[in-house]
């Protein structure tokens, strides 16, 4: 197993990576000790429901170092489709393991979220627990919707306090998406979301016995210590359960002849192209036949072929998303091209559509190539008959380049004062993420902010839409389909 690359297998649309307890501690020694901020999430069967719904969320899940397997049903499903995780590594086991392994190896915690109570009794009981563990700071922000919380304050506070592990508990799926909006700039090694961990180490709940843990029913201790708030969560969790087990194992029980895949085609224009062909599985990508279609010197967007393969397994399917992060860390971004019939299947089955585009042809993928850049900076236009700027974004609009767009409005806004309308063209944007809602709200505020100013946002497609309605803003931001 490649220590920055852990084997990877595609759950319901969650890329689970299949780690043990001990190899997830020692790919957080190695975090740490290369000093890349990375973030780690521990998904349960709850958050692969959410991911299902929330494209955000399931960006957030790809682009993860680590995706811990933090639920029995999943193991168990893993086995049945035949591609078995090892073993659960759930929030709540890792928390205590990792508070000890953090006194042992002298390594700084800081606590994010949850109340002061809490925050205060785990301190307590964790460092007299463990002797030499390091909490450095604990923080319970004041309740706030996620583009509400007071970040810039939150953020100087973490990065005074210099901690080597943060650890986040603001509830799923909130706490995932502030630490993908903030974890680069934090000057924190590794940051994890870890739910209600704090709240197990507090004593404000008890765990399930260990049978009801080894049974898979810790669900229903939990139900039972709060069934006013999960019951209906967790009935929904069942329906969909059922429901993604039945439809990834209909899409991966086809059977198909072993063949060998090709090598990688050659290399044509600027974009890398890999091609795999027959029953692509984990038998193929275990024998080394299955490049990972990632990268290429400075072509950072990939086009993986796959109009001859017969047959996709979960395996296959773990490494185009290790392909997809690897594009994404290049700036780039991930096309499949022409899939048969059985991949397409199982590829729109576990949503990954949304972000990996499919392409019928060359030329198609060539017009998506530029959208999934995430380094080109926005471009803007003046045009004072109309009183109007209109800026247009390029690629994904996330931490990396939100500020860039709302430092841009920002300026020339203020250098144009006959300004009264600023639009926002996104047709050439594939994905945004809260920090992109967070500057496409503060750019609405500077439009408002003069008399008969008005904001728009035109050109969003279906995942803009998806994230806009999730956060409750498609109509205050005024959202058409069309590009300006």
């Amino acid at each position: 197993m490649n220590r920055d690359e852990p084997k990877t297998i595609v759950l319901f649309g969650v890329p689970f990576h299949d780690v043990t307890m001990d190899e997830t501690l020692a790919e957080i020694d190695g975090i740490i000790n290369r000093r890349e901020p990375r973030y780690i999430a521990t998904a349960n069967l709850d958050f692969a429901a959410q991911a299902s719904r929330d494209v955000e969320l399931q960006r957030i899940l790809m682009d993860a170092h680590m995706v811990l397997c933090d639920g029995t049903p999943l193991v168990w499903a893993s086995r049945l489709l035949k591609c078995a995780l090892r073993e659960r590594v759930a929030g709540s086991d890792l928390t205590p393991r990792l508070m000890a392994h953090a006194a042992q190896k002298g390594y700084r915690i800081f606590f994010l979220g949850s109340d002061d109570r809490v925050l205060g009794a785990a301190k307590v009981k964790l460092e007299r627990e463990y002797p030499g563990l390091q909490v450095c700071g604990i923080l319970a922000p004041p309740y706030a919707k996620l583009l509400e919380l007071d970040n810039d304050t939150i953020a100087a506070q973490v990065r005074e306090a210099r901690p080597d592990i943060l650890l986040v508990a603001l509830g799923a799926p909130k706490q995932e998406k502030w630490i993908y909006m903030n974890h680069r700039d934090l000057g924190v090694p590794c940051s994890v979301g870890i739910g209600a961990s704090l709240d197990f180490a507090a004593g404000k709940f008890s765990r399930a016995p260990v049978w009801m843990q080894v049974g898979g029913l810790e669900w229903l201790f939990r139900l039972m210590q709060e069934p006013r708030r999960l019951a209906a969560r967790y009935y929904d969790d069942f329906k969909f359960f059922v429901s993604a087990f039945l439809k990834q194992w209909r899409e991966l029980r086809t059977s198909a002849p072993q063949q060998v895949g090709h090598p990688p085609a050659p290399v044509e224009e600027d974009m890398a192209q890999y091609r795999w062909i027959g029953r692509v599985d984990a038998a193929a990508a275990h024998a080394g036949r299955l490049a990972v279609p990632g990268p290429q010197g400075n072509r950072c967007v990939a086009v993986l072929e796959l109009s001859g393969v017969s047959f996709m397994d979960s395996i296959a399917l773990g490494l185009i998303m290790k392909g997809f992060k690897q594009c994404k860390a290049a700036g780039g971004g991930l096309i499949l091209l022409q899939p048969s019939d059985p991949v397409r299947r199982v590829v729109e089955t576990l949503k990954l559509d949304r972000l990996i585009p499919i392409a019928a042809s060359m030329e198609e993928a060539r017009g998506f190539s530029r959208s999934l850049h995430v380094t080109e900076l926005p471009q803007c236009e003046v045009f004072q008959a109309q009183r109007r700027m209109v800026v247009r974004c390029i690629g994904d609009l996330t931490a990396a380049t939100a500020g860039h767009m709302a430092d841009l409005i920002a300026a020339k806004w203020s250098a144009h004062e006959w300004a009264r309308f600023i639009t926002v063209d996104l047709s050439a944007v594939h994905f945004i993420d809260s920090s992109g809602l967070d500057a496409l709200v503060r750019s609405r505020a500077l439009a408002q902010s003069r008399r008969g100013g008005r904001f728009t946002i035109t050109g969003a497609n279906a995942n803009i839409r998806n994230v806009l309605a999730l956060g409750r803003l498609a109509e205050p931001l005024d959202v058409n389909s069309h590009a300006a």
